[in-house]
């Protein structure tokens, strides 16, 4: 009589699974996926302005420096531009994406306040009298921008060495204004920028670092980049993978596949579906037609497909963990971008 001990079941189950799945391997794309900003703006907001309403901060306010072995301590830091250079850049990434048909910027502050630590937005007779200058219709005005940032000096016992860091936080407070309307948003982001570096000595370490005036401005010059699709869609890649599997019509559909004839690979997938009996099979077949499904805009059907491709692994008594994760994931994935389209709809004027 054979006696299984708890371990050699488990081995057992293992090699299961690896006699299910062993045959399979994956093929990995990448697509361009369309994401919503953070904000909508007005269908009829066609030419923005970009205005500087913000107040210098001072000088003595928002930095400090750890030495080697020392307390921290508070320091003076020179940023009377970063306002400046995060228009800058932001105006210029904006205008090179050509959502507005016009992006103009008015770099100088027209805040004459002294208190740095309260925001004063533009009044609405102001905002009236800019638009007509400038014949915009909406504003984009930068009402704050506040830095936080901290060096360090440290040894490293496990590498045997000095390690310095530089941390610089800016919060920028936004206000989106139209002429004519009461109707307003106000919003506010945090950006992280980090640098590190080590060396024989904490000198050698902090050395490598950028000048700290520098450090602000490429930090403002980053959350300027960062800003644009904040405020209008954006692409970004996403990683997808097709499932092969020693089927004849699977592979068909991927030889479609690396033809980027994605209608013919749904057609022949759809068809194998009709067809076979075998689960793992047809849950390698759905999460393969959810791709094709995205890639060609459909997202609904897409996150249909991955819905049953999931429940159609979960169902299996062995499957492999990692497929069934990712198959989650993927489904995951596809519901946040159904919720997305009414968002890209309203901002891209659809």
């Amino acid at each position: 009589m054979l006696m299984l001990t708890i371990n050699s079941k488990k081995w057992i189950l293992i090699l299961c699974v690896a006699a299910l799945t062993g045959c399979t391997s994956m093929q990995y794309t990448s697509l361009d996926v369309l994401r919503p900003a953070k904000v909508s703006f007005r269908n009829d907001a066609n030419n923005i302005l970009i205005i500087n309403n913000s107040i210098i901060q001072p000088e003595s306010k928002g930095h400090s420096t750890q030495a080697f072995n020392e307390k921290l301590k508070n320091v003076s830091v020179k940023g009377d531009s970063l306002s400046i250079y995060c228009l800058g850049a932001l105006t210029q990434e904006l205008d090179a994406k050509n959502f507005f048909n016009t992006v103009q910027l008015n770099a100088k502050s027209l805040n004459t306040k002294m208190d740095f630590n309260k925001i004063f937005p533009l009044k609405q007779e102001a905002v009236d009298s800019i638009c007509t200058k400038y014949n915009s219709n909406v504003l984009l005005t930068l009402d704050k921008i506040e830095v936080n940032d901290e060096l360090v000096e440290l040894y490293s016992e496990e590498k045997d060495d000095y390690l310095s860091s530089l941390e610089v936080k800016l919060k920028t407070f936004w206000s989106i204004q139209y002429p004519q309307s009461t109707i307003h948003s106000n919003i506010a982001f945090n950006d992280t920028i980090y640098w590190q570096s080590n060396g024989e000595t904490n000198a050698m370490a902090s050395f490598k670092l950028p000048r700290r005036e520098d450090a602000l401005v490429d930090a403002a010059l980053v959350v300027g980049r960062k800003m644009t699709n904040r405020l209008i869609p954006y692409w970004e890649k996403a990683d997808r993978y097709f499932i092969i599997y020693p089927n004849k019509q699977l592979k068909q559909g991927m030889d479609s596949v690396y033809n980027k004839n994605w209608q013919a690979a749904i057609g022949i997938w759809e068809q194998l579906l009709t067809k076979t009996k075998n689960s793992y099979l047809q849950a390698i077949t759905k999460n393969n037609l959810a791709i094709c499904y995205e890639i060609v805009g459909n997202v609904d059907k897409a996150f249909d497909y991955a819905s049953q491709a999931y429940y159609g692994y979960a169902k299996m008594d062995l499957v492999s963990y990692d497929e069934l994760s990712r198959v989650a994931e993927y489904m995951n994935e596809l519901a946040i971008r159904k919720g997305e389209i009414d968002f890209l709809k309203k901002q891209l004027g659809k």
